[in-house]
Formats: structure tokens, sequence, C-alpha cells
């Protein structure tokens, strides 16, 4: 490692930028800075301190770099990642780098000091960031995106002017400059920080902004995003309603829509929410959007206001109570507590006492049915016994005359052969609809022949 001591490595140095932008500085949009070394100088020294020839290619924006391989890789971690099996590279988008921030970069790699200005203060915060030069040298040095980093906080953060210029020069750095730094974003905070304080309204702002109002609507959006993590929207929202003022009837509603989605209503100031729901130039949708964030911050004013006021009410009476008039109200609520105590019982005990009631009316519902089915069964019983078990006052005795006994002997061969036959007729016949009425029917003709016996002459002679 005697080559670095050879090369006679300095720091980097932007002492001098933080005395040109104390005063009145005339900013000169140069990349590189003219008493640092040049490239080709610094390639040729470590060739002759380490004997080796530059053993890479590096291809940017049609500019081929001869570089040795080594000073890179010690630096940057992208390159060290692609450079381990092949000679030759080509940094092409989507990496925005341009040849000469990429002079800048390996002039650094190789050990010389970057002078640092507004004008490539971008640039090379967004090389180190897409070439992840995060690497410290022997000596403990700080790397490139450190460096980038801290004079955009000392120099950059607390200037509006230079603010305004590192807003500019990251436009065509887009969308990387955004998305791997921040850098546009954090522009437009300075500007907001650093503006005129007598421009409440940050019209003045808004007036800066020319090149941003000539950018086509896919780019706006990028900037419109940006704006995202400002605390407060309000330079948001004008720079968009004046971009949508400046290109009307030239972009559609549907990218209107999407670059007012940028646009948080909530941190918009109460003078802005309402312009922006009476505000014609603006979507339907955003409209809608605002009109509810203004409408949900108006009920919340309302809601804290009366909140605010009830516990001075309630103190200021209070303040104005005697001590009898205090026991009183606190006899009262106690009254009150019991009163709705024994309400409540009430209610509990007459609750019950209609659940009991209705299961009595039901119990006596199911008694009475109860005692009806049975009357009804009794009144049927008693039916059929007075039809079939009806006696004469003069009974029958046994053996005489028209006893159930003498039947069984006092028919003659003839009776009995038809009595046999229609008891046959009756016991092989099969069932058929109107079988019961039949049936009876034999019955009385059987028992009407039995007793046509008392006729017969043989049967009197018989008795006698």
């Amino acid at each position: 490692m005697n080559a670095w001591g050879n090369l006679g490595m300095v720091e980097t140095i932007y002492e001098e930028e933080y005395e040109c932008s104390t005063g009145s500085p005339s900013l000169s949009p140069t990349l590189s800075s003219p008493s640092s070394t040049p490239l080709h100088s610094r390639v040729e020294a470590w060739s002759v301190a380490t004997g080796h020839k530059s053993d890479v290619s590096i291809h940017v924006q049609g500019t081929c770099f001869h570089l040795h391989k080594d000073p890179l890789t010690s630096r940057s971690i992208y390159l060290k990642r692609h450079l381990t099996q092949v000679k030759e590279l080509t940094l092409s988008p989507p990496l925005n780098i341009t040849a000469d921030t990429f002079a800048l970069l390996a002039n650094f790699c190789y050990g010389s000091h970057v002078v640092i200005t507004p004008f490539n203060v971008a640039a090379l915060r967004t090389a180190a960031e897409l070439l992840q030069m995060t690497e410290t040298d022997v000596n403990g040095d700080e790397n490139l995106m450190q460096i980038t980093e801290t004079y955009f906080r000392r120099v950059i953060a607390v200037n509006g002017e230079f603010a305004m210029v590192v807003f500019r020069s990251c436009l065509p750095l887009l969308p990387e400059a955004e998305t791997v730094a921040f850098l546009l974003s954090r522009c437009l905070e300075a500007l907001i920080l650093t503006h005129d304080s007598d421009d409440a309204e940050g019209d003045g702002i808004v007036s800066c902004f020319d090149d941003v109002i000539k950018m086509p609507a896919e780019e706006f959006q990028i900037v419109a995003d940006s704006m995202q993590r400002l605390r407060s929207h309000d330079v948001a929202y004008r720079i968009v309603d004046y971009y949508i003022k400046k290109h009307s009837g030239k972009i559609t509603e549907d990218q209107k829509t999407h670059i007012c989605n940028s646009i948080d209503c909530n941190k918009l100031s109460p003078e802005l929410l309402l312009d922006a729901v009476q505000n014609p130039r603006m979507p339907l949708r955003f409209i809608v959007r605002a009109m509810l964030i203004e409408q949900l911050n108006t009920r919340r004013v309302i809601f804290s206001a009366t909140a605010n006021q009830q516990p001075q009410r309630d103190r200021i009476q209070l303040d104005s109570m005697t001590l009898g008039a205090i026991l009183q109200r606190d006899a009262t609520k106690r009254q009150a507590a019991q009163l709705k105590a024994a309400m409540e019982a009430t209610s509990s005990r007459i609750e019950n006492l209609e659940k009991q009631l209705h299961g009595m009316k039901k119990l006596i519902l199911e008694c009475e049915e109860e005692i009806n089915e049975n009357m009804s069964r009794s009144i049927v019983d008693s039916g059929r016994s007075a039809s079939f078990h009806h006696v004469p006052v003069n009974r029958i005795k046994r053996g005489e005359r028209g006893s159930s006994s003498s039947m069984s002997y006092r028919f003659s061969g003839k009776e009995r052969a038809l009595w046999s036959s229609n008891s046959e007729e009756f016991s092989d016949e099969t069932p058929r609809p109107g079988a019961k009425k039949s049936i009876g029917k034999r019955l009385i003709s059987g028992l009407t022949s039995a007793f046509k016996v008392s006729s017969n002459p043989a049967w009197k002679h018989g008795s006698k």
C-alpha cells in the first residue's frame, strides 16, 4: 500500500465552497475542479507506482475509461461485484451517470479530492448511491456518499438559492435523484424553510418552478410524488394547481387525478383546504376528498370547543353554589339512585309474575281440554252400552223360550242348515266396501229366522 503514499493522497476539501456561499457567489456550472489532477495523469501515476498497466475498460455514454481494477473496487461495492470476472463494463441505464460525473468518481477512487459545488452535488450524490460508494480507504477517510451528504446538509439545506440550483440539476436525474437520495423533496423542504417570511402564501416559491411547469405529466408525477414527504402540503398544492392551470386542456382527467393523489388533504392549511373545495380546476375525486376532510375538521373543532366550554360551565356553577345547595344536590342524587334501583327491582318482579301467570293460563287450558275429552269419551261409551246391553224388565231365564241357551237345541234342521250356510258365507267372504252393513243385515236376518220358530206347529207341539 506504499503506492497510495507515493501518490500524495489528500482529503476532500470543500471549505472554499463554504466561503463562496457566505458572500454573493457567482455559481459556475462546472462539474470538475480546475485544480484537480486530470484522470489520465492519475492513471499513469498509478501505473508507474505499482508497475501495472490499466486492466479494465468502462464505457459511459460513448466514452471509454481505461482504469485499474484495484482502486475502483476498493471504493465501490457495485464495481467490485461486476468487475470480479470481467475486464470490460458498460454503465448504461438505469444507471443515470454521465461521463463527466464518472470522471470525478474515478479521480476520487485514485485518491484525488473532489471539489463539490451546488451544480455537481446532485450528480455526485446520485452516482454515489447507484455505485454503492460506501467503502473507506485504509486511512479511514469518509466515503463519497458521506462526503456528499455532509455537503448537502451544511450548504444546500440552509440556502434557498443553492437549493433551487440543486433542485433544477435534479430534474435530468429523475427518478434516481429522488428514489435513491430524496434530493428533490429535500430541496423543496429547504426552499420552504428559507423562503421570504413575507411571502406567507408561498407564491414566490411557486414562481421559481418554471422548469418544472414545462415538464410532461409523466415526469411531473415524479416531482409530485417527491413532495409527499413534506410535513405541510401547502406548497405542493400550489405547485400542482399552477401546473394544472398551465396545462389546461393538455392533460387528461386521469392524469390530473394521479397527480392530485400525491397531495394529502390532512396536511393542508384550513385556507388552502377551503380553496381546494372551491377550485374548479381540480378533479372531482380530489374535491370530494377535500370536502370530507374539511367537514371532519369542522366537526372536530366544534366538538373540541364544546368539550372545552362544558368544564368551564360546570366549574362556574360549582363555584356559585353554597354548602346547603351542594348537600341538597347530593341528597337528590342519592334519592334518584335509590328510586332507580327500586324501579328496576319492581320491573323484575312484574316480569316474573307475568311469566308465572302465563304458565298458569297454559295449565288451565290443558286441564280444560283433558276434561272435555274425557266427557266426550264417556258419552260415546254410555251410548254403546245402551245399544248392546239393554235388558227388559221381565228377564228371560235360562232355558226358556227366547233365551240364548234354548237356541242351540230348539232350531229345526231347516233353520240350522240356513244358519250354517249364512255363517260359512260370512266367514269366507272377503272384505269389501259396505261389509259392515251386510254383516249387520245377516245378523238381523238370522235372529229373525230364529225367533220365527215360535210359529212352527212342531215347536208348539213339543212345548206342550
